[in-house]
């Protein structure tokens, strides 16, 4: 019996934002950029008032000028299926109908 592996992406999620950095992965032949962190400000003891350290938030752009902005719970981030739902909503989202120049 032949088992494919599911196609998948590895993000790294960065402890803020303002030490987040852009990072890209490649996803069914095409290349994206994100950044993914921590939904708070900095590390600063105290926090600010709009922190909120158990949730992430991502921000997907394809080549094509397309973006995906997602905010998942840590727990969720965490899970398996947080993988398919992210490859569905780049494939629902980012996937370019235009013709390429």
């Amino acid at each position: 019996m032949k088992t494919e592996d599911k196609p998948g992406v590895h993000l790294e999620v960065d402890p803020n934002k303002l030490d987040s950095k852009i990072k890209s992965f490649e996803y069914n032949g095409n290349h994206y950029l994100y950044v993914c962190h921590i939904d708070k400000y900095s590390d600063i003891p105290g926090g600010h008032k709009d922190d909120h350290p158990d949730r992430v938030k991502i921000l997907v752009k394809s080549f094509y000028g397309k973006y995906l902005n997602m905010d998942v719970s840590l727990e969720e981030f965490n899970e398996d299926a947080f993988q398919a739902r992210l490859l569905k909503e780049v494939d629902e989202n980012l996937i370019s109908t235009e013709p390429s120049y």
